[in-house]
């Protein structure tokens, strides 16, 4: 550091003595001008270049007066110039501040030069220039204080040289400037190209400082304006500004040339506010080394230093007399900045060598910049290397400084992105550590509020509520936090494809419907036409929970309303509530992370992931999300998504792929049926036909009979085909009907033991499996699938099937033996009493109740079907009982075809027939009417039984055939109804008046005897 220090001074000694050679007196000239005379015959322009035309010359104060003035008075008054004439002393009397003056210089020149010109510098503060009587130039307007115009402005004037000897005179006036007026600086003498080069110097000298400044401000006041925590960037911004303005507005002042028409005051203040420069210069070490400088000084001199700035709005005669204050202040500000900057090279502060240069640079320029005032020297006398050196070492100390706070941000930054790993790491670990614990916890505490427990009060009922509640909501923040970690790291996997929007958005309003508890309204909005979306599955669903959840924590009585509409190949989808709304201050806050705007109610306060999870699933699909809200009117949240046109056809019709079975490559289609016919029916539902292609492969090798289809539509019409399927897997998320719409149309016609239905999810909320059980489901397995596990539990839910069909194959085995005592025993009486009086009647009572004992003891009939003759046997023989039991209560009709007998199952017409003679007619003392319909439809057979009984009510109906029948009743209706589900086809309706009657009726296929194995099969495999 010494080194540099020593080699830096003698650098600058050298570049002083260079300098110093410069500003000592012009010494071409040979002598400089005296007595009024100068003489130049010998100068050779061309070589030597413009001559200063510096020396005596005749003056005469307080009159403008000509050359005649000169002849006829003799011998003036003789002045230094350049100076001010306030140093001059005329009669022993000094000359005033305000008033003008004529200067006068007689000049003898060589003979061979014609065109000469004339430079001026600074003459105050208006002048006139004459040569040989005749005027080529001038500033202003001299004269008296009445016709006197100021301006003060540089300029050059050429003539022609006739005579060999010329004669300049110099009219002035001042009425302003409140040190007085004068030629202040040389005037420059020389052929026309050394005057123009030197105008052109000065100008370049101006131009070259104005631009470099210029730029150097421009750029460091916009790194402010991005960086704004950094004062010093705008004060040394508003440093080269103020050098900018003094350059515009000294030396050549091309400020002026530029704007001809501006006016002397405005010109005049702004070249007094150039004093500017001492003030930003120190606010801006002290601002970038603060740790270094006194701050009570430093703000002492900024105010003064604002209060010389303010002064320049003074008039000029008031203004002007603050110049040495100006220069004081500068003078003391500029040493302040070298005291500071000595202190931090001291310090060893970044890029103090920068500043040791700089200083040195600054101290130099400063010198010369005194001494362009005082008149002496031009701050052109050497090209811009003083301000262009002090610009770069600032510049050069700033990058410094920059780069070290670079490389500090750089090692800073690598230690906090290993502890925002580490925090992240440990977020995610803590929040799989909570997940199980959380889950217990809601398990255990919903279990103490199941209806067994009845020990509990209403209030301990609504404080467990209270933390069941609490715990699902430390569960949803820990999968947001879960899902936070993974889109800072961008691990977050999307499937982007095609989703059926309306689908989606059912499943989800399904969930909803079931853990609503507020008196809101949920409506979609939502057409079923409606184009499909490209987005990832899963992550819609996320967002439109977030969205729902958000508008139902908000609000707590009325409406949310979904509604959706294309626009530009997008698809925006809105949730519009009528809850509290946002306030417009806090609209811009809702999606930013842990931040939570609007509402205050600690009830529901959260951390305020959600949203933000939200906002940047939206727009890692594609889409953008907005919202509008008012207070009191509620807020709607809208976002879009990339739209799928959507091909009716291509989902709907039959699509034909490959699969590999036990046989090698098979083309087929879907809907498909592959496998073993005598083995268990699985149907396959997914609109994947991958998946489908997975399950089949998987489950081929079980023995199992597999129809795969991939829509809900083919899965009903399938289903109506082959109606003893045993297991339905059924996906979710499907175009169409969604797998929460088929499960309720299944449960419909089937009880959750008859058709078991194992739900396929990739749903990633426990509310989906709330919803999916709430529909009908009988177990829920996720995506992706566990083969031994999904083959473990379709095992588990055929054989709850299967235990379920024998339950009810023994229940109407012991139905069908249900003879009950009081019935013989009311038999037996009946046939004692009538065979002493009808013998005839006796016997034929005694065959008819033994042929009913034949076929109620039968109990194969539970697993084959009988000829319907058999059936008709049967009825006719319990019908005689009961008429030999009652006699004239009823009467009994058959009307069937008889040129047919086809097969059904057992026990299906009796205990319809035996219904209506207990239950229908059983309260009439006579005139009941029943009556046996049966008919041949080629297909079909319909079978009814109608009577005239006191009727039952549509609530009755619906409970009898939901609820199994009363153990009086023999062959529960309910027993029937479950039984013929099995065959294709085949349906169960009751119609019924009260106080008019009653008609069942039940149509089965047709069967006959050549199709009775294939029946059998049918009915007995799931057993």
């Amino acid at each position: 550091m010494k080194l540099k220090i020593t080699a830096t001074l003698i650098l600058f000694i050298i570049i002083g003595l260079i300098f110093a050679s410069y500003i000592t007196p012009n010494k071409s000239t040979g002598s400089l001008a005296k007595h009024g005379i100068l003489n130049l015959q010998e100068y050779d322009f061309a070589k030597n270049g413009p001559v200063r035309l510096d020396g005596e010359w005749e003056f005469v104060p307080g009159k403008l007066v000509d050359s005649n003035y000169f002849s006829e008075r003799g011998a003036s008054a003789y002045v230094q110039v350049p100076s001010l004439w306030t140093k001059y002393r005329i009669d022993n009397q000094s000359v005033p501040k305000f008033t003008n003056a004529t200067y006068r210089l007689l000049v003898k020149l060589p003979a061979d030069e014609n065109l000469l010109g004339i430079k001026t510098s600074n003459i105050r503060m208006s002048n006139a220039l004459y040569v040989n009587g005749e005027k080529i130039g001038g500033s202003g307007m001299p004269g008296e204080s009445q016709s006197y115009r100021p301006s003060n402005t540089p300029y050059l004037s050429f003539f022609e040289n006739t005579k060999g000897n010329i004669e300049i005179i110099v009219h002035v006036t001042n009425y302003h400037y409140a040190y007085g007026g004068g030629i202040i600086s040389s005037l420059y003498l020389g052929d026309e190209q050394n005057i123009l080069e030197l105008r052109q110097n000065a100008l370049m000298y101006d131009w070259v400082t104005i631009a470099a400044f210029f730029m150097v401000g421009i750029y460091f006041l916009g790194f402010y304006l991005h960086f704004r925590r950094d004062k010093s960037l705008l004060y040394f911004s508003l440093f080269c500004f103020s050098v900018v303005l003094y350059s515009l507005t000294h030396g050549e002042k091309v400020l002026h040339s530029l704007f001809p028409m501006i006016p002397y005051e405005i010109f005049v203040i702004l070249q007094c506010s150039s004093n500017l420069i001492g003030l930003f210069l120190l606010a801006y070490f002290h601002t970038i080394l603060r740790s270094h400088s006194n701050k009570r000084f430093a703000q002492v001199l900024i105010i003064i230093g604002i209060i010389c700035s303010l002064l320049v709005f003074l008039p000029v005669q008031i203004n002007s007399q603050f110049q040495t204050l100006y220069s004081l202040y500068l003078l003391v500000a500029i040493l302040y900045v070298l005291y500071v900057q000595i202190k931090a090279i001291f310090a060893k502060t970044t890029g103090a060598f920068y500043l040791y240069i700089g200083s040195i640079t600054l101290i130099m320029y400063f010198i010369v910049g005194t001494l362009n005032v005082m008149g002496n020297i031009s701050l052109d006398i050497l090209p811009p290397i003083l301000p262009f050196t002090y610009l770069l070492m600032l510049s050069l100390f700033m990058a410094h400084r920059f780069a070290d706070t670079y490389r500090k941000n750089e090692e800073l930054s690598e230690q906090l992105l290993q502890v925002d790993k580490f925090k992240d790491e440990f977020l995610a670990k803590t929040s799989h550590e909570f997940k199980t614990p959380l889950h217990g916890m809601i398990a255990i505490l919903q279990s103490i509020l199941s209806p067994t427990n009845s020990n509990l009060t209403t209030q301990q009922q609504e404080k467990i509520n209270f933390v069941i509640d609490k715990a699902k909501r430390l569960s949803s923040l820990v999968n947001d936090v879960l899902d936070l970690t993974k889109l800072k790291r961008k691990e977050l996997n999307l499937e982007i494809k095609p989703v059926d929007l309306y689908s989606t958005i059912f499943v989800v309003m399904e969930v909803f419907s079931y853990m609503l508890q507020k008196d809101i309204k949920i409506i979609n909005s939502i057409s079923r036409d409606i184009s499909f979306v490209r987005a990832d599955e899963n992550r819609l669903r996320q967002i439109l929970y977030n969205l729902i959840d958000n508008a139902i924590k908000y609000t707590d009585q009325g409406t949310i309303e979904l509604a959706a509409q294309e626009s530009n190949g997008k698809v925006i989808i809105s949730i519009r509530d009528t809850g509290r709304g946002i306030a417009s201050a806090d609209i811009n806050k809702v999606f930013h992370a842990f931040e939570q705007a609007g509402d205050s109610n600690r009830e529901y306060q959260s951390v305020g992931l959600g949203l933000s999870i939200t906002k940047q699933l939206v727009e890692l699909q594609g889409g953008q999300i907005w919202v509008r809200s008012a207070i009191g009117e509620g807020s709607t949240f809208s976002f879009s998504l990339p739209a799928v046109e959507r091909n009716i056809e291509a989902v709907s019709t039959i699509e034909e792929w490959h699969y590999k079975g036990l046989g090698g490559m098979q083309r087929f289609t879907v809907p498909y049926i592959i496998g073993e016919p005598k083995g268990k029916k699985i149907m396959i539902v997914d609109d994947n036909h991958s998946n489908l292609r997975v399950l089949i492969e998987a489950l081929n090798s079980e023995d199992y009979l597999i129809i795969a289809v991939d829509n809900g539509k083919d899965a009903f019409t399938l289903l109506e085909q082959h109606p003893d399927i045993d297991l339905i897997l059924l996906d979710i998320m499907m175009p169409g009907l969604n797998g929460f719409e088929v499960c309720k149309k299944i449960r419909e016609k089937y009880s959750l033991t008859e058709l078991p239905v194992l739900m396929l999810t990739a749903a990633i909320l426990a509310e989906d499996m709330v919803a999916g059980f709430q529909a009908g489901a009988n177990d829920f397995l996720h995506k992706p699938i566990e083969l031994s596990e999904l083959k473990t539990r379709m095992k588990n839910l055929i054989l709850m099937k299967d235990t379920a069909l024998a339950a009810t194959a023994i229940e109407m085995a012991y139905l069908q033996a249900q003879i009950k005592p009081h019935f013989i025993y009311n038999v037996l009486n009946s046939i004692l009493s009538l065979s002493y009086l009808d013998i005839e009647k006796t016997r034929a009572l005694i065959t008819n109740f033994a042929i009913f004992l034949r076929g109620s003891f039968v109990f194969t009939n539970t697993n084959k079907l009988i000829p319907i003759h058999n059936e008709i046997s049967l009825v006719k023989s319990y019908v005689e009982i009961e008429k030999a039991r009652f006699p004239e209560k009823f009467d009994f009709v058959i009307d069937r075809d008889i040129d047919f007998d086809c097969l059904i199952p057992p026990l299906l017409i009796q205990p319809l027939v035996e219904n209506a003679i207990r239950h229908g007619i059983g309260g009439r003392r006579n005139g009941g009417q029943i009556s046996l319909y049966i008919r041949n439809n080629k297909d079909t057979v319909t079978i009814k039984v109608t009577d005239n009984g006191r009727g039952i009510s549509q609530e009755k109906i619906n409970q009898i055939l939901t609820q199994k029948q009363h153990e009086n009743s023999g062959v529960g209706l309910l027993n029937i109804v479950n039984r013929i589900k099995k065959y294709s086809g085949a349906t169960f309706s009751i119609e019924s008046e009260e106080h008019k009657g009653t008609t069942v009726m039940v149509i089965i296929p047709y069967m006959t005897a050549t199709e009775k194995e294939d029946v059998n099969v049918k009915s007995t495999h799931n057993r």
